[in-house]
């Protein structure tokens, strides 16, 4: 982890899903980078079998760091890598996550004028023919919809926020 401060820390928790990081580190290396850059923080929860060899053609590509850590679930995997990330915002994904080119880009335009907000997107399911991925799509969208039922923009403050899709400005001192 070295070179120039990142002005955003994208942090993903994974545990046994080497097939589903490769889709994922796709879709960062197109990412557009905002002003600042960049850093992908993946974090092994414990996977029966280290990545090394699923990152390693990323890592001329990216600026990556893979931290492994026994099994404690997402949550603490999430807090390890708030704890290692040296970005300005912390950025919140998944492994079977694909975000769009521009998914940073539209919070920096945002974090510009509001830099203390908590930011999140939406999640659209890719998986439309299998019917757990589209049951799970249709009660997201009902309770987005329940909590935030004005139109969806960037200036829209919402009230509920997906984990696996959240920006927040990096507000703690590191120990």
């Amino acid at each position: 982890m070295s070179g120039p401060t990142p002005r955003y820390s994208i942090i993903i928790p994974t545990f046994n899903r080497r097939n589903t990081i490769v889709g994922i580190l796709d879709s960062l290396v197109r990412l557009q980078s905002p002003p600042g850059g960049f850093e992908v923080i993946l974090i092994d929860d414990g996977s029966p079998q280290p990545l090394d060899e699923v990152v390693a053609p990323y890592r001329d590509r990216l600026s990556l760091t893979l931290f492994r850590q026994e099994n404690a679930g997402p949550a603490a995997a999430r807090n390890r890598g708030a704890a290692i990330a040296r970005g300005q915002f912390l950025a919140f994904t998944d492994d079977d996550c694909q975000p769009r080119a521009d998914w940073l880009c539209a919070f920096d335009r945002v974090f510009a004028g509001q830099p203390d907000v908590l930011l999140g997107g939406i999640i659209i399911n890719a998986l439309a023919e299998n019917v757990y991925s589209a049951t799970s799509q249709l009660i997201v969208d009902l309770v987005y919809h329940q909590f935030n039922p004005t139109p969806r923009s960037e200036e829209h403050t919402s009230e509920l926020q997906s984990p696996c899709n959240l920006v927040c400005r990096l507000l703690l001192e590191k120990k």
